[in-house]
């Protein structure tokens, strides 16, 4: 059989160059079989259609088949095998998937490290050996191609965006309106309205006149920003914008990449070739490493009377760019909403998108809605209220701000760690009693 003797070529294969690892938080699981503290994931992918399974384990050994019986155990995703080869599957609308072999109906076997970058196994699954993290994936093959042109498809998870108005700025303590402040040259209202700062950023802006009607709806994304004076305020030269939250705004453990809040301007990139937005498929419309930004310095405060700088930057209104929808690539249309209160990996660079397209850049986000992060560990502080924007008298620029956000994390001021957490991963669990009973009649003070 032709199958086996490919399946001793290993090669690799990258699906987002540059782009942050999947966790499997970021995962639509359809189910999770087995228990303990070690955990993998399968995604079979039908072609059209993707599904990702859970499997946990605590003594090893285990390897993939493992992982797939457990899987068919616990539910209704089926499988056969010819010798030591998958041969068909089985689940939802989808029966016996690839009993016609090769050729033309037949699947591939995968392994990956964090769900972004796949290579075909140089085992087959009864030996693959997995370990806490793995991820192990089937892609429906219908030509005899070799390596294999269909890869594995992460089904991604619409995240639970439970945010409201307290992850946002909340009230404007100052607004110290600069020069040079312009007008929206749709309505000649000026860019001074304080109050367009508080609350979430912009989802959805209008067209502009030129590429777009005014009329039309359009969503905001890296290289159209938000542009209305009802969405921005313009700090101005030698202005500036002060503003507070009702909470204090922490130095979480677990916030993502150590980044504790996001401000949001009007930054974007440039499209290639000087084409201009026309709210058309974000994969037809490539970007450069450009991007047009008006730094603004940013301050913080716990009291609103001592103020720390971020001298050195990140600065407000710079990168990156904001994103408000993932695109659905398999039905071309804009899918659910991104994450305000999610940073995007610091690692990223203006550099890591060049010659990518709008919706290749949405997806190198990794879940978020874009923004500048900010770590306030950095200025040694615990958790802040106060937010102050500047203008930098260096520059001509007047930077505007659309949101500033609280990011989100187990542990945070709405999420808190529940009794018992003690790994703070903001659930009880057999990890948490495995930490407990290695612990137990340790004694550290007036010990027998």
């Amino acid at each position: 059989m032709a199958l086996r003797r490919l399946v001793s070529s290993v090669l690799v294969f990258v699906i987002a160059a540059g782009a942050s690892a999947y966790t499997f938080d970021d995962v639509m699981i359809e189910y999770w079989a087995g228990s303990g503290i070690n955990e993998a994931v399968v995604v079979i992918d039908f072609g059209v259609d993707s599904y990702a399974f859970g499997y946990r384990w605590n003594n090893g050994p285990k390897y993939g088949k493992d992982l797939m019986d457990a899987v068919v155990a616990a539910g209704s995703l089926d499988y056969t095998q010819t010798g030591v080869f998958l041969n068909t599957v089985s689940y939802a609308t989808y029966s016996n998937i690839g009993q016609d072999g090769w050729p033309t109906d037949w699947w591939s076997y995968f392994i990956s490290d964090d769900g972004k970058s796949w290579v075909t196994s140089d085992v087959v699954f009864a030996e693959r050996e997995l370990s806490n993290g793995a991820w192990d994936g089937w892609a429906h093959q219908t030509t005899g191609v070799w390596p294999p042109v269909h890869l594995p498809k992460i089904p991604i998870s619409a995240p639970c965006l439970d945010y409201d108005s307290n992850d946002f700025a909340v009230e404007v303590i100052a607004y110290v309106q600069g020069s040079g402040v312009g007008n929206d040259w749709l309505t000649g209202q000026p860019f001074n309205d304080a109050n367009s700062a508080l609350g979430r950023p912009t989802l959805k802006t209008t067209g502009d006149g030129w590429y777009i009607p005014v009329d039309e709806n359009v969503p905001v994304v890296p290289v159209y920003p938000p542009f209305r004076a009802f969405e921005l305020v313009t700090v101005g030269n030698s202005g500036q914008l002060t503003v507070k939250f009702n909470h204090r705004v922490a130095n979480d453990e677990n916030n993502p990449h150590g980044i504790d809040f996001i401000i949001y301007g009007d930054a974007y990139l440039i499209i290639g070739g000087g084409q201009g937005w026309t709210n058309d498929n974000p994969e037809e419309a490539t970007v450069t490493a450009f991007v047009s930004t008006e730094p603004g310095i940013v301050a913080v405060s716990q009291d609103g009377n001592d103020w720390y700088y971020f001298s050195t930057g990140p600065y407000a209104d710079s990168f990156a760019p904001t994103a408000s929808y993932r695109w659905d690539e398999v039905n071309d249309i804009w899918g659910h909403e991104l994450d305000p209160t999610r940073p995007v990996d610091p690692n990223l660079t203006t550099a890591d998108l060049n010659g990518k397209t709008v919706a290749e850049v949405i997806e190198m986000y990794g879940g978020s809605a874009g923004g500048t992060g900010f770590d306030i560990g950095v200025l040694g502080l615990d958790w802040i209220q106060y937010v102050r924007i500047e203008d930098n008298p260096g520059s001509s620029a007047t930077t505007e701000v659309d949101a500033i956000a609280d990011v989100s994390c187990c542990g945070d001021y709405k999420h808190p760690y529940p009794v018992g957490d003690l790994n703070k991963d903001c659930r009880v669990d057999m990890a948490d009693f495995a930490i407990f009973t290695s612990h137990w009649l340790e004694c550290t003070w007036k010990c027998p």
